[in-house]
């Protein structure tokens, strides 16, 4: 249980609980209906107001559904429950399906290097983060930095929120300085010739995608492999990616999907774009939402790990018979 103080009364539109969570309106009013839970205050015009309470335990809900449980197995669940689940910790006080359904998602232990960075993080001391960071960096590479150091400590950060112990504020610091610090690193590696940079990567998300932190990460591994890179940032409208793409002269358009999205989200973008791409431009998907995980639309290569991206990036010269490296 966290211990954090939640001020009742502040209160979220139903709207915007959407977009903090990612669950949708609709499955919030289902929700209400079938497991009395959440539980909306109303308003002088009988519109839904959800206290702050509420929305980080639907938070914990969101986490946990994007991690292979039901609905029926933990909206119903009061919030000690919920943490122990999180935690990945089976126990009598959790029903027994509940329980069940967890034993296959247990969370990896954290090492004492993601520990060292969240006591750091939880200073508040960003310049001291992002030293501690850039050094990593650079005496391990970056490709060792991105997989072994960013990708575990982004699963220590978000769990350490999930359990209450970083608040939303201090997981924005470290995505502001986590960010930064991959930026110095992407810089520094050296770019080739345009003809020999390909293919040449066009990089964003969707519209109400607004995470970037693994395209940057994708970009660096791309980088490391001599491709020519142009991020786009977040949030790009469908029609803009397809008027970039010719106007770059893309070779590859590269999306991130967070588990923010609902499914069907996910394959209607990916379904919009691969019609209206031009075939020779490819489609590559990564990230953590679920939805990559299932039958997408023909024509889209999912990279399941960052460290595809290689293998992607050589299929694709071999492919194309570009030489040069």
């Amino acid at each position: 249980m966290n211990d954090r103080t939640v001020n009742t009364a502040l209160q979220l539109s139903i709207a915007a609980v959407e977009r903090d969570t990612g669950i949708g309106k609709d499955t919030l009013r289902v929700w209400e209906r079938r497991y009395g839970f959440p539980q909306p205050h109303r308003d002088a015009s009988g519109d839904r107001l959800y206290p702050l309470d509420q929305v980080e335990r639907l938070r914990v809900i969101k986490r946990l559904l994007d991690g292979g449980h039901r609905p029926a197995q933990v909206v119903a669940l009061p919030i000690d429950e919920l943490d122990a689940l999180a935690r990945g910790r089976s126990s009598a006080e959790i029903s027994p399906d509940a329980a069940a359904a967890s034993a296959s998602e247990q969370m990896p232990t954290e090492s004492a290097e993601v520990h060292a960075y969240l006591a750091l993080l939880k200073r508040h001391d960003a310049e001291l983060l992002r030293r501690a960071l850039l050094q990593d960096a650079m005496r391990m590479g970056i490709s060792r930095f991105v997989t072994e150091v960013v990708a575990p400590l982004n699963s220590g950060v978000g769990q350490a929120w999930m359990r209450g112990e970083l608040e939303v504020f201090e997981e924005h610091l470290y995505s502001e300085v986590i960010q930064r610090v991959l930026r110095t690193a992407i810089d520094a590696i050296p770019l080739g010739e345009a003809a020999q940079s390909r293919p040449k990567v066009l990089m964003t998300t969707v519209p109400q995608e607004p995470h970037v932190l693994g395209l940057l990460m994708a970009e660096a591994m791309l980088a490391l492999e001599g491709c020519r890179c142009v991020q786009l940032g977040a949030q790009l409208p469908l029609g803009n990616m397809l008027m970039a793409a010719q106007a770059h002269a893309a070779d590859v358009l590269v999306l991130s999907f967070s588990s923010l999205l609902q499914a069907a989200q996910v394959f209607d973008a990916l379904a919009e774009l691969r019609d209206r791409l031009p075939r020779a431009v490819e489609l590559w998907a990564g990230g953590s939402n679920p939805a990559l995980r299932k039958r997408l639309p023909e024509g889209v290569r999912v990279t399941a790990a960052l460290t595809d991206l290689a293998h992607s990036v050589h299929d694709w010269r071999e492919r194309h018979r570009v030489s040069g490296f």
